[in-house]
């Protein structure tokens, strides 16, 4: 039984050598994977030292280590759970304002991660109105400027959208969040009417969590809009995803 173990750390060390050929060593967040390998890694060194009488590690000792374990692990099925359930969900179809949520642009360029989002708007805000020729949806691409960006994102998600059809009259540039959090507080104040329904467009895995920082910044009438994330990376962004919402718990972010 002990050896499940040495399998969860042979699964992670696999994983993360995946992701750092894929994505670079430096990718966000995949450091994470060598930990749980060491993690994974010394409870079966334990666990195999125990039994075969080299060590004596009380059974209390062992069954508390364990139900920690799998205390934790329930706590975070459940988190993944609440989390794919809002992936799942499908956006409501009468938006007036959509809310793109930034990402990281490498000079002037937009990542995979961004282009999914903005093809996802471009998707959605010409499917709804093709199919209601009155409906007409003012879109928000909001994000600052960070280290290694030569424009702010904002700027490049505008610069695509019009590329790619886009009245620019239908466009509002938020260029000073430099996080999810900022990217609700600054863009609630282009929304004239509180109370028309906003969608929010982002990553999958990131819908959960971005409703709830919204609602906290005064925005209730929401919606979330989608879009798909990277096959290969997507366990990363999950972990990494439940790891941002207990932060955000933690730090009072979800509180109005």
């Amino acid at each position: 039984m002990y050896f499940i173990w040495l399998i969860l750390a042979i699964i992670c060390i696999i994983y993360y050598a995946i992701c750092a050929t894929y994505a670079g060593a430096g990718s966000s967040f995949i450091f994470v994977w060598l930990i749980l390998t060491a993690f994974f890694a010394i409870i079966f060194e334990l666990r195999w030292l125990t039994v075969k009488g080299i060590i004596n590690i009380p059974s209390v000792v062992t069954k508390l280590m364990i139900g920690i374990i799998i205390a934790g692990a329930i706590c975070f099925a459940g988190l993944e759970g609440l989390i794919v359930s809002e992936m799942v969900k499908k956006p409501d179809t009468d938006c007036e304002y959509v809310i793109v949520l930034g990402c990281q642009v490498r000079g002037l360029r937009i990542t995979k991660s961004l282009r999914k989002r903005l093809d996802k708007t471009i998707e959605y805000v010409n499917g709804i109105e093709n199919d209601n020729s009155e409906k007409y949806i003012t879109i928000i691409v909001s994000g600052g400027q960070g280290n290694g960006e030569d424009i702010s994102e904002a700027q490049a998600m505008y610069d695509y959208l019009v590329q790619n059809g886009i009245s620019k009259d239908r466009i509002i540039r938020e260029d000073k969040s430099t996080n999810t959090e900022e990217n609700f507080r600054f863009s609630e104040s282009y929304i004239q009417n509180k109370s028309a329904k906003v969608g929010i467009v982002t990553n999958n895995f990131h819908i959960y969590r971005a409703k709830k920082l919204a609602r906290a910044k005064g925005l209730e009438n929401i919606t979330g809009i989608p879009a798909s994330s990277d096959n290969i990376l997507f366990i990363n962004y999950m972990v990494r995803e439940s790891i941002g919402v207990i932060k955000d718990f933690i730090c009072g972010n979800f509180r109005n």
